[in-house]
């Protein structure tokens, strides 16, 4: 096949397989656009990834794909005849949408004065986040009569502009300056360049920059109005230069533009915000469904709503014309160097929100360093989106993209093993960090999977910042059936649990564990489960005589079992539930058999539970100085004889039951002492739950003091406590609580 161009070659072969371009674009997933550019002779060097598409949309064998590749590689190599000195810009968008936030700080910023000597603006972002939309607004909305100049970098072409093509193609735009043989030095071009500047003082545009060195002979002279750049890279480099860089569009905006772009008797309002958020809020995808949808008034939102749900063809889906979202992903994909490319691709695997170095890491099996790096370039590149703190976010198309290169790279079966690997890795990490704080497991088991921590607070951390991968890892095992996984994890995090209650999920996990419990057949582990359950539903859920309905069926399944400590822990769990029911004789009767059977097993951390919950049973009973007693006389023990956490949970308990007992006393100075140890062990342990009680508790004794100043501080100091990060759940019940105290404090106002 004696072809020697590209356009021919691509020509030959699709008519030979009977294709029309159309059918062509849409095996390939390459827009019609840049099929028949490329045969017209329009794009003389298109990229690779794009040649590789064409490639397997015409079935080429391994000979022919690789001829094509070879006549498009020496084409990008060969200099281009036209005339690189002259530059357009596009049109404005006549539907242009939202923005307004960030064309407001670019205007601000490219009018103040700053300190370097022209007002300098660099505009980043992923791809189609429309740098170069909101550049042209800027450039339109910059109130001068100074030459507007605007000159397209080619970034991401094989051959970006040299800074001697970019400052002859600005002279070109400077009709006084222009002369009938450009400059063919830099030095000459910087020179005629200063003096054109200097009587023009032209605002310029320079689009899609590769690298700082293009723009750098601009800034030769202070006399240029200003200096716009858009880039796909950061250019943290550029001397003087102030940084906007693009996120998503937000969800208003993201709805007005399709409203504008797709006819009213093609829509409602709830697919058009379902079409928002499967677009990722990405003005390119937004458009290219707008487009799609208006261009054929048969569909509906509703139809393309569907089509975009499925994952793996939403990218097909998001091509219009020549507007194309992988094609705008793969300029950038096609520069990454081979290590950071395979990161690129690992982390799609990655589901759940923004992740650090360390779970990336651990998706591509490689150290934590190496991938700090690399994740820095694809942050730079835009491929990737830096949230502060070490967290980084892919953004939904960009996964779906990196996904299909990974697929096409390991297959469909790779990638499962590689989604394996890492619910693997987190679920060993999320053990060795339960393990923590649990008195009877190894903080660092050689033969898990996962990483390893410090101590307790480093490991409370990572399972608070994590959450959003370790909990869906853990559901994903437990429906395919990871029964062991699911109860050791479970258990590796039962006194965790204890201390962030606001998570609100530990009635769901502890369910998990119970139905693998009984998925294996173990009636000892259903007990101990079927008690985690009753903790949460009395302590997360607030459900009291659910917890009591439970607890009684943990007790039963440990007789099943015959296992006395699981009778102790089922008998404290009935207690517990009892106490807070007021159900009097049964909950002491349970109590004081709980204390007995983690006395015969040996169970110090159960028993040391059991003897304060008896305790505060007896003050419920009108026996508070008989607690008060004990507690004073158990509280040494307790700091003797357990350790880290659990003696924490224990000790603050105490604090609280004495607070409680000395009020009903009317031992009020000893009531706040307690209640104030409480706390500031709270806010040792870093307890959001655990403060508020304190402080609920201490309100309780402010009010039987008849001291409303101190209980309003307390009041304001709970309250702005649970407007915080602490769970939306959680928060909403204990402020009904906080309220309730301060409607007692305040008996006379209405509600």
């Amino acid at each position: 096949m004696a072809q020697n161009s590209l356009s021919a070659l691509l020509r030959d072969h699709r008519l030979r397989r009977d294709l029309t371009i159309e059918a062509l674009a849409e095996r390939s997933r390459v827009s019609e656009r840049t099929i028949s550019d490329i045969e017209r002779g329009i794009s003389v060097a298109p990229h690779r990834a794009t040649i590789t598409a064409i490639a397997e949309g015409l079935g080429l064998d391994e000979t022919d794909s690789d001829s094509l590749q070879r006549v498009a590689r020496a084409q990008r190599r060969a200099p281009s005849n036209s005339d690189r000195a002259i530059a357009l810009a596009p049109h404005r968008l006549a539907d242009f949408t939202g923005r307004g936030t960030e064309i407001a700080r670019v205007l601000t910023l490219l009018s103040t004065d700053r300190t370097a000597p022209i007002p300098t603006v660099v505009i980043s972002g992923a791809p189609g986040f429309g740098k170069t939309t909101i550049a042209l607004e800027v450039l339109d909305r910059v109130g001068t009569e100074a030459p507007k100049l605007f000159v397209d970098l080619d970034g991401f072409s094989p051959r970006p502009l040299t800074p001697l093509e970019v400052l002859n193609a600005l002279l070109a735009q400077l009709p006084e300056s222009a002369a009938p043989v450009p400059p063919t030095s830099l030095d000459e071009a910087v020179t005629r360049w200063a003096s054109a500047a200097a009587r023009s003082r032209p605002i310029v545009l320079l689009d899609n920059a590769a690298h700082e060195s293009q723009i750098e002979p601009v800034l030769s002279t202070t006399d240029v109005g200003a200096l716009l750049v858009t880039s796909r890279r950061t250019l943290a480099a550029l001397p003087g230069a102030a940084h906007v860089n693009l996120g998503s569009l937000d969800p208003g905006e993201s709805v007005l533009l399709l409203e504008r772009l797709i006819p009213e008797f093609q829509r409602t309002p709830d697919d058009l915000r379902a079409l928002a958020e499967l677009a990722d809020r990405v003005p390119l995808a937004l458009r290219i469904v707008g487009n799609r949808i208006a261009s054929r008034p048969a569909w509906t939102t509703e139809d393309f709503v569907a089509r975009l749900r499925e994952e793996g063809t939403r990218l097909r889906q998001l091509v219009a014309g020549d507007l194309a979202v992988e094609s705008a992903v793969a300029l950038s994909y096609d520069f990454l160097e081979p290590d950071t490319a395979a990161l690129f691709r690992a982390i799609s695997v990655v589901d759940g929100g923004p992740f650090d170095a360390r779970l990336a890491a651990a998706a591509v099996g490689g150290e934590r360093a190496e991938s700090e790096r690399r994740l820095d370039d694809l942050t730079d590149l835009g491929m990737v989106e830096a949230r502060g703190g070490d967290r980084y976010r892919l953004h939904d198309l960009l996964r779906l993209y990196a996904r299909a290169r990974l697929e096409d790279e390991v297959g469909t079966e790779g990638v499962r093993e590689r989604e394996t690997a890492l619910r693997a890795w987190l679920l060993g990490s999320l053990e060795r960090a339960g393990a923590w704080f649990e008195p009877n497991r190894s903080t660092d088991a050689p033969s898990a999977v996962g990483m390893s921590f410090a101590d307790a607070e480093t490991a409370g951390a990572w399972v608070r910042s994590e959450s959003a991968h370790w909990w869906p890892a853990l559901q994903s095992v437990a429906q395919s059936g990871g029964n062991d996984t699911v109860v050791d994890v479970a258990d590796a995090l039962h006194w965790l649990s204890d201390v962030w209650l606001q998570w609100g999920h530990w009635y769901e996990l502890f369910s998990l564990a119970v139905s693998a419990a009984e998925a294996l057949g173990d009636k000892r582990l259903e007990a101990m489960h079927l008690g985690y359950v009753a903790w949460t539903e009395m302590n997360e859920l607030a459900d009291l005589p659910a917890a009591a309905a439970t607890a009684q069926r943990a007790l039963a399944a440990a007789d099943l079992a015959d296992d006395d400590e699981q009778r102790a822990w089922a008998n404290f769990y009935i207690a517990s539930t009892g106490r807070l029911l007021s159900t009097g004789e049964p909950a002491a009767t349970a109590a004081k058999e709980a204390v007995r059977q983690f006395h015969t097993v040996g169970d110090q951390v159960g028993e040391a539970q059991a003897i304060l919950v008896l305790s505060q049973i007896r003050s419920g009973q009108g026996e508070a100085a008989l607690t008060v007693r004990e507690l004073r006389e158990f509280l040494p023990q307790v700091r003797s004889g357990t350790a880290g956490v659990v003696r924490d949970i224990t000790e603050f308990s105490i604090y609280q039951a004495l607070a409680t007992a000395h009020r009903e006393l009317g031992e009020l100075p000893e009531a706040i002492r307690s209640a104030t140890d409480a706390l500031a062990l709270a806010r040792r342990m870093g307890d959001v739950a655990r403060v508020v009680a304190a402080l609920r508790t201490r309100i309780s004794v402010h009010i039987a003091a008849a001291d409303s100043a101190a209980a309003e501080v307390d009041i304001a100091t709970a309250l702005e406590i649970l407007g915080g990060d602490s769970g939306e759940a959680f928060a909403s019940s204990q402020r009904a609580l906080v309220e309730d105290l301060r409607a007692q404090l305040h008996p006379d106002r209405q509600p």
